[in-house]
């Protein structure tokens, strides 16, 4: 099956900090742009293909809602000090809230005929379908340039493509709260309300990758 992975490091669109990378192929370099039309018609094009496509955001994309009072506003298991919940956790959450929504509503709405799917478990390497996943990049594996996270994000995607289980970094979140079940539901792309209750797959990857990214073509976002 060909499988496209794609990676967005989450940030402002007017600020020039969104960017987001695509590989092809597990040996293939990462191609990375900054502008989000591109990713639009990129992803259209693929799923004219026939491909699979996995789309990653490095943003928390569900959070944990606790029976006792005392546990709100807790970060994940695992998360550490960089909780979601944090300033920083909190702000980068709230733009990728937008920027999922407007992605999935534009693909929803475009020509392309791609079946949304959150499960990582079942099998989701089939044609044309658009597999949903959060990129947790941080620490050591951040780097400099928000193209490099992206890749890096996309990279680590495509070397455990096989075993992505046994690396899901937040296997138990009590009684999830699904933000990006949120912008399907609000996009069109799903009307079963338990989705809202159930996690995505989160990978973290502990080093920055430090290959070549090449260019994507600017000629993407005119089509």
């Amino acid at each position: 099956m060909n499988v496209i992975v794609y990676a967005c490091d989450i940030g402002s669109v007017i600020a020039g900090s969104f960017a987001w990378a695509r590989v092809a192929a597990r040996d293939a370099s990462p191609a990375a742009s900054t502008d989000i039309d591109a990713l639009i018609t990129s992803i259209q094009s693929d799923a004219k293909n026939g491909a699979c496509i996995a789309l990653g955001f490095e943003a928390p994309l569900f959070m944990p809602v606790p029976l006792a009072s005392r546990d709100l506003n807790r970060g994940r298991p695992g998360e550490s000090q960089r909780s979601m919940f944090a300033q920083t956790g909190a702000i980068v959450t709230t733009i990728a809230l937008h920027q999922c929504a407007w992605i999935l509503k534009r693909l929803r709405d475009s020509s392309t005929s791609l079946s949304l799917t959150f499960d990582w478990t079942s099998n989701w390497k089939t044609p044309q379908s658009l597999f949903l996943w959060e990129a947790f990049v941080s620490g050591k594996a951040h780097s400099d340039s928000h193209e490099k996270d992206a890749a890096t994000a996309a990279m680590y995607f495509y070397s455990i493509i096989d075993n992505l289980d046994d690396f899901n970094d937040i296997p138990d979140c009590p009684n999830p709260l699904s933000l990006i079940a949120t912008c399907a539901l609000w996009s069109g792309w799903v009307s079963e309300l338990e989705s809202l209750h159930k996690p995505c797959l989160v990978l973290r990857p502990s080093v920055p990758y430090s290959g070549t990214i090449k260019s994507i073509n600017p000629a993407l976002s005119a089509q």
